[in-house]
């Protein structure tokens, strides 16, 4: 079976959706400052897949987002922001920002700003631009760049932002693919960190999901870590105090996650579930009709069997009285005739049609008389 491979670039996208301001103040400062935000942000990704699709196939624009914010000046402003998440650096990403830059450049014609964030551990230094020289013509397409590998821990970990806390996760992600354990204690860590940041209940959730999705563990490391996170921060719910967000988000977060799991197994095996658990059904209630057609057949015969035997018995018997009762008759008739008659032992057995043996005893027992 093919392993499946976590969508880590889809979890940078939905948390860049959530928290675009802090992740603009984050990566672009200097945009930041000049933004209106007032304007709100408007996602412009399906436009963005139809200007490349025809060049990039296979989905590659689906981890990218193209984003319209309005400046303090009234202008518009587009900014591309980029998700780069191999571990190992393609040199033809360079040139795919570039061809980026100027479709959504002759498409729009306005201010582009262009971002990518580089989540993996092997990036060069050149990575933030594209050169292109032939016969005298010379291009360089140059872009802001972000690399994980480069953040500093201890930095990150005193900055207030969210995306700070997304950056950490990522760094600790890369620094325990062989240690598991450690990625536990530092999942917990960042769960603990989120707590304490005093951020918006949409920030918490947010990053809560983000850290999460994105620091997998082993199941039964998993199922261990969901208990201990619950079973912390519910106790530090009282009489007086409400439960904690973070405890109150991973109870309807999971059990969003089990509801969700339960119905995308609906829509992918509900056809065949309904198919086993109906032959299921049926095969129990063969198995159980079969058992009591066959109960109901043997007590069937087992009382024509008993009927059987008891009127071969009853047979048995009548015939063995009826012969007893003969043999005494006759007996009384072999008596009579040697009382009576002049004729020999063997004579009377023969007419009695019993043995010698018998007449004789009956004689002695005369005689003695």
């Amino acid at each position: 079976m093919k392993k499946v491979h976590p969508d880590y670039d889809t979890h940078w996208k939905e948390l860049i959706e959530k928290l675009f301001w802090s992740a603009l103040a984050f990566f672009l400062p200097k945009i930041y400052a000049i933004a209106d935000q007032s304007k709100g942000v408007e996602f412009l990704d399906k436009e963005l897949h139809k200007l490349i699709a025809d060049k990039f196939k296979g989905g590659n624009t689906r981890k990218d987002k193209l984003a319209k914010i309005c400046l303090k000046n009234g202008k518009a402003h587009y900014i591309l922001i980029h998700f780069e998440v191999q571990v190992k650096f393609e040199k033809g990403f360079l040139r795919r920002m570039f061809v980026y830059f100027y479709r959504i450049f002759d498409k729009r014609e306005e201010n582009i700003t262009a971002l990518a964030i580089y989540t993996g551990e092997s990036v060069p230094e050149d990575c933030d631009k594209f050169e292109y020289e032939f016969m005298g013509t010379k291009v360089l397409y140059q872009f802001n760049a972000f690399r994980v590998c480069e953040a500093d821990e201890a930095m990150l970990l005193k900055d207030d932002s969210p995306m700070a806390l997304a950056i950490l996760a990522a760094k600790y992600l890369n620094q325990t693919k062989n240690n598991k354990e450690l990625r536990y204690r530092y999942k917990l860590k960042l769960i603990e960190l989120t707590r304490k940041r005093g951020w918006t209940k949409q920030e918490v959730a947010a990053l809560l999901q983000f850290i999460d999705l994105m620091i997998i563990l082993p199941k039964p490391m998993e199922i261990e870590f969901r208990e201990e996170v619950l079973t912390k921060y519910d106790s530090m719910s009282t009489t007086t105090t409400p439960k904690s967000e973070i405890a109150e988000f991973f109870i309807k977060y999971y059990d969003a996650m089990e509801a969700r799991f339960k119905e995308i197994v609906r829509e992918d095996f509900g056809e065949q579930i309904e198919q086993e658990v109906r032959q299921e059904i049926t095969e129990q209630i063969q198995q159980e009709v079969k058992q009591e057609v066959r109960q109901e057949i043997t007590e069937q015969i087992q009382q024509e069997v008993k009927q059987e035997v008891r009127q071969k018995i009853e047979e048995q018997i009548q015939q063995e009285i009826k012969q007893k009762v003969l043999q005494e008759a006759k007996i009384e008739g072999a008596k009579n005739l040697l009382l009576k008659t002049d004729l020999t032992p063997q004579q009377v057995a023969d007419i009695q049609g019993i043995s010698l043996e018998i007449v004789l005893k009956l004689q002695t027992d005369i005689s003695g008389t």
